[in-house]
């Protein structure tokens, strides 16, 4: 007995249209159907690149519509994947983007939105001495919260950084990405000077207290 694998990413999708908005049957690798949704203007343009499949994405835990392009390739001159919601708002396939209302499924341009990459941070008072400042991902998900005086509110919530969670091998750090370099959240808070760095006494990075930092020499 000869067992056929049929490539999901090659069957051609099916289309349905209902009003302003058009259906794209698309497979997961097990073979099972999901349906997306686009807005019925984007439709021709959509099935003119290709077939769309769906695939698993970690960063948005959830299953993301596909496609291997037939005609544009990478830095390495491979044939480049692009995910349906850059392709409906023409851009970069790296560029960030929010489905507005959860569903990763529905590609319809009202649900879609560019994350901005260095906006203000979203902040919540704790107590009358503790503020948490969120921390999202480059998807604008909220991803955890940092800790700080109250007293720092203005001088780390600004215009000028965006707060993100870094990871450098098993290290976590509160960091603001600039054009003059990154810099840490403790360091902006602490100031230390040339040849000290800041230690966190409870030894938790996210945070940022004023009681919980000390300057020591390096």
């Amino acid at each position: 007995m000869f067992i056929i694998k049929i490539n999901y990413k090659n069957i051609e999708n099916k289309y349905e249209i209902k009003e302003d908005i058009a259906l794209i049957t698309i497979l997961k690798k097990t073979g099972e159907e999901l349906i997306a949704k686009i807005d019925l203007f984007d439709l021709d343009r959509i099935k003119s690149t290709g077939t769309w499949f769906a695939e698993w994405n970690k960063d948005f835990n959830n299953y993301i519509v596909q496609n291997i392009s037939s005609t544009e390739v990478n830095k390495k001159s491979k044939p480049l994947k692009q995910s349906l919601q850059s392709v409906v708002l023409n851009t970069n396939p790296k560029t960030p983007i929010r489905h507005i209302n959860g569903d990763t499924l529905d590609n319809r341009k009202c649900n879609l939105e560019i994350v901005e990459r260095n906006t203000k941070n979203d902040y919540k008072i704790i107590d009358e001495n503790t503020v948490a400042v969120i921390l999202r991902d480059k998807y604008g998900k909220a991803q955890n919260k940092a800790l700080i005086s109250k007293e720092d509110l203005k001088k780390v919530v600004t215009d000028t950084y965006s707060w993100v969670l870094y990871k450098n091998f098993d290290n976590l750090c509160v960091v603001a990405n600039t054009p003059n370099g990154r810099i840490h959240l403790d360091r902006v808070i602490m100031n230390p000077a040339e040849g000290e760095t800041i230690h966190h006494i409870n030894l938790n990075p996210l945070d940022n207290r004023r009681h919980n930092l000390e300057k020591v020499g390096v």
